[in-house]
């Protein structure tokens, strides 16, 4: 699990902590020190627990990994085939602006898209 806040990470850290499971978080200077390149590629706050413990921590976890379960549906074309992410085109267009103007192009949130008429839904 990724996350972009520090205080959100411990919080994550703590909860997993009380119930017994072992974590610790990787990238929190980096993402402190230059909040501007978080998302950029990838980056964030990492949590990391053991294998075996996978499954109790999702369903410990279940609020901020499925923050609401309900169907969604692509307004454009009707489908209920929807994405999560940042769109794999967008991630390396401004990846490349970046590198080739040597100041980061900002956060790029990940936002709901129809995998079917590639429509970001809002």
């Amino acid at each position: 699990m990724t996350i972009d806040s520090l205080a959100e990470a411990h919080i994550i850290k703590g909860r997993l902590l009380n119930e017994g499971i072992d974590c610790f978080l990787t990238n929190e200077n980096i993402t402190n020190l230059m909040p501007h390149h978080n998302n950029m590629l990838g980056s964030g706050i990492q949590i990391i627990i053991n294998e075996q413990d996978i499954d109790k921590a999702r369903e410990i976890l279940k609020d901020k990994i499925e923050p609401n379960s309900l169907e969604l549906v692509c307004p454009n074309c009707g489908s209920t085939h929807i994405g999560f992410g940042k769109g794999k085109r967008l991630r390396i267009f401004n990846t490349i602006i970046a590198l080739l103007s040597s100041f980061p192009i900002g956060n790029l949130k990940p936002k709901y898209y129809c995998n079917d008429c590639n429509k970001e839904i809002k």
